[in-house]
């Protein structure tokens, strides 16, 4: 087996490179500034870790340390910058490691100072190289010991400290609700302590101190396989924990899009509720505040005629405070609604309310279950209020003397047109209307017509000109798969003066 391992150990090394340098990528590759964790501001340093390391740990593999002519000036110097690449990655780890503990615990600041004081120490040493320049010999030991100088002051505290800071972490990752993704997170803190032992207390030779215990000779002779094995399995784990980790940024995004489309939600279930208050309640108050100037005015002259007048507000005002608990009622339940019974439950409110009009009505067999092609959350109300606002429209605005609705039905779509034989609108005149209606109630109807066809992505037509009457058409696209098995009709009503 160690023989095995001795010829395949450029192989080794070239694998250990790969997983590091393909786990930097994989990190500088990851979009993650919309992040709110932590851990995203300090990925760039294991990234740079990562790339850094990769690199010089090929430097084995294409520059040998056993060089036959040790006078070859180019070739040291590829080997000092193997050196130099290996301890700046050791540094990158390092403080990677202190800015997640100091992110996560502001007080500790001050520990930034420590991966800079480690890499000073190590550079004054390491400089000595220069020194040695004429002499093979020394110059192969220095940088032997500049490089377990390397493991012992940054690599092996940056493990650690790499670790540690994960850990820190976990309370936060537990907030996605991903077993993968924790998992991960723990596989990668276990494989940075690996790596603290293995590529940092693990040196290539004797040199003093621990090493004199603890190096790759006397772990090889008491373990039986070369360290090199070892570090790169930890490699391999570190890779794949940490890239695997990764998705915690996508499954964060994902969550920041639910919790916008639940906003969405909200704010057009309030846009929703704002055109229900206007359609049932503020119509009806407005009309109850008319009808008050005119008791005011009346009470002097038909004592009689005001009481009734005063019994009707006050009917209509508990109309209102019905009307507001079935609201309040449809926030807290979802109800099943019948458009049908909706629609005439809408036009015979309206017609008992202003005799002096005569509404007329005529719904298309329905199969008994339909659905818009968009869904729409009590879509069927939003084509009762559309007719209740029109009606109120011709009572309120036409003068006129007859309203029509009709439902039609066409299987991929249906239609709903309010007419009537009143003043009309001119197109002048429509197209003030049809501006957002902010600054003027009047204008608000028209509006929330509109804005409810196009929450059911339907078309909104209104055809009129003076002196003419006005047509109010709206087409809503329904589902093709509707279950026919029941039809309702109403045919031939009418309410108002011709009842």
């Amino acid at each position: 087996m160690n023989t095995i391992f001795e010829v395949n150990l450029l192989g080794l090394y070239f694998l250990y490179g790969l997983s590091f340098y393909t786990m930097g990528l994989a990190i500088a590759l990851q979009y993650r500034s919309y992040s709110s964790f932590r851990l995203a501001s300090s990925l760039s340093l294991l990234a740079a870790f990562g790339l850094f390391h990769g690199l010089s740990e090929w430097g084995s593999v294409f520059v040998p340390f056993q060089v036959p002519n040790f006078g070859s000036l180019p070739t040291w110097k590829l080997i000092v910058i193997q050196r130099l690449l290996q301890a700046v990655s050791h540094f990158f780890l390092f403080l990677f490691g202190i800015k997640l503990i100091s992110d996560t615990n502001t007080k500790r600041r001050w520990l930034y100072f420590l991966p800079f004081i480690a890499m000073v120490i190590w550079l004054l040493q390491f400089i000595r190289f220069v020194s040695y320049m004429g002499s093979p010999k020394n110059l192969i030991d220095w940088l032997v010991v500049s490089e377990s100088w390397s493991r012992y002051i940054l690599a092996f505290p940056g493990g650690i400290l790499a670790a540690y800071g994960l850990a820190l972490q976990v309370h936060d990752v537990k907030k996605i609700g991903d077993r993968s993704v924790l998992t991960n997170l723990f596989g990668a803190i276990a494989a940075l302590l690996f790596f603290a032992f293995f590529s940092g207390l693990v040196i290539p030779q004797n040199v003093g101190g621990l090493s004199r215990v603890l190096n790759a000779a006397t772990f090889k002779a008491g373990v039986g396989l070369p360290v090199e094995f070892f570090r790169t399995g930890t490699a391999f784990m570190i890779a794949w924990c940490i890239t695997s980790m990764l998705s915690v940024f996508e499954l964060e995004k994902q969550r920041q899009l639910d919790e916008s489309h639940k906003v969405q939600a909200v704010l057009k279930e309030r846009e929703r509720f704002a055109r229900d208050l206007h359609d049932d309640v503020i119509q009806v108050i407005y009309g109850i505040g008319i009808n008050l100037q005119i008791i005011s005015q009346m009470i002097a002259k038909n004592e009689r005629k005001a009481f009734d007048q005063l019994n009707e507000s006050i009917q209509k005002l508990n109309l209102v405070i019905a009307n507001l608990r079935r609201y309040i009622h449809q926030l807290e339940y979802k109800e099943e609604y019948n458009l049908v019974e909706l629609l005439s439950q809408a036009i015979k409110e309206i017609g008992s309310s202003s005799p002096g009009i005569e509404i007329k009505y005529d719904f298309d067999k329905l199969p008994e279950r339909i659905q818009p092609a968009f869904q729409v959350v009590r879509w069927e109300k939003q084509v009762q209020q559309i007719v209740r606002e029109a009606l109120h429209n011709v009572v309120r605005h036409a003068r006129a003397s007859r309203a029509e609705v009709s439902l039609i039905y066409f299987g991929d779509c249906l239609k709903v047109t309010i007419s009537d034989d009143g003043r009309g609108i001119s197109k002048e005149e429509y197209q003030n209307l049809a501006k957002n209606p902010a600054a003027n109630t009047h204008k608000r109807g028209l509006y929330n017509m509109r804005a409810r066809t196009e929450l059911l992505q339907g078309s909104f037509m209104v055809k009129s000109s003076a002196g003419k009457g006005t047509t109010v058409a709206v087409t809503i696209p329904l589902q093709n798969n509707v279950n026919n098995s029941t039809d309702v009709t109403v045919k031939g009503g009418s309410l108002g003066s011709g009842n």
